[in-house]
């Protein structure tokens, strides 16, 4: 487990900076979103650093800290301003340090980064709101340290995590009706693989399996979830002809997922992150299941 300290040239295409300027009033909403979720069985933490920023959409705005220590769960949601992924109380840098200084809460993780990022615009997967502007989305597996301090209790922690980094024209309730997502990291491998349905119902599937000798692209991807619609494994079939399973050990814990305007009337994307321990050909790890469905009953 590493905990060098990391710097924006060592992240790569997930330290890209917020476009300011990218688009006015006039033009489809942009979002500049960077996220870090990160788990520690051991330690009993599990959390989440969400922020979105926007220079056209105001209401889309917001900072994000979710974090489960020993099994209670601890949030600050909070609005940015424009151009800036730090809020009142949570600080997202694009090196690799957070900091979140709350009431509620205090954290100080430093994550760095873990074999190379998966690139979800090389197939363009993610529908284009925009077509000639294709949604930029990126993901790297990372380790992840620090503390969490809580009801004056400070737990250190040191683990695994994910790192998201996307920008450009994006408006999800308008772009799918549902999709679900698994990361699953291990000392050995990263697993990030995503599938979508679109509007008009068709099926679309994404990921890569990364390890130290590069990164394998999935082709198909299966789900298969118990009677509550929750997660409990999944297929994974690669480019170079093989196949990959990964199945739920443990559910570890979860939240629900803001990815929308505060509040609407119109359809609104509900998003739900559970992290589970996993089984991968026989390896251990740990990671999440993402699951979002379109609610349009209003």
């Amino acid at each position: 487990m590493t905990t060098a300290t990391p710097t924006e040239q060592s992240w790569g295409k997930l330290s890209e900076p917020i476009h300011a300027d990218a688009a006015g009033a006039g033009d489809p909403v942009w979002k500049d979103n960077a996220y870090l979720s990160f788990w520690d069985s051991a330690a009993q933490v599990f959390g989440t650093v969400h922020v979105s920023t926007s220079p056209n959409a105001p209401d889309t705005r917001r900072a994000r800290f979710s974090v489960s220590v020993a099994g209670r769960v601890t949030e600050v949601v909070e609005t940015l301003d424009a151009g800036t992924f730090s809020s009142d109380s949570i600080n997202f840098g694009l090196d690799g340090r957070v900091r979140v200084e709350h009431p509620l809460v205090r954290a100080e993780l430093l994550n760095a980064p873990l074999f190379v990022a998966a690139d979800y615009a090389a197939n363009n997967a993610i529908p284009a709101l925009v077509a000639a502007a294709p949604l930029q989305h990126f993901q790297q597996a990372c380790t992840v340290a620090g503390s969490v301090t809580v009801d004056g209790t400070t737990v250190a922690t040191t683990g695994h995590g994910m790192r998201d980094r996307t920008w450009g024209f994006r408006d999800e309730s308008s772009q799918w009706v549902e999709f679900a997502a698994l990361f699953a990291v291990d000392d050995a491998a990263f697993v990030s693989a995503m599938k979508f349905r679109r509007g008009d119902d068709t099926l679309t599937a994404d990921g890569f399996v990364i390890d130290s000798a590069g990164s394998t692209a999935i082709t198909g991807i299966t789900f298969a979830r118990d009677a509550a619609a929750q997660f409990r494994w999944a297929r994974l079939e690669l480019e170079d002809s093989t196949t990959r399973l990964v199945s739920m050990k443990t559910r570890l814990g979860g939240f629900r997922v803001p990815a929308g305007p505060a509040e609407t009337e119109g359809p609104a994307l509900g998003v739900y992150d559970d992290f589970l321990s996993f089984d991968t050909d026989g390896r251990g790890g740990e990671g999440i299941f993402e699951q979002a469905i379109l609610h349009r009953v209003a």
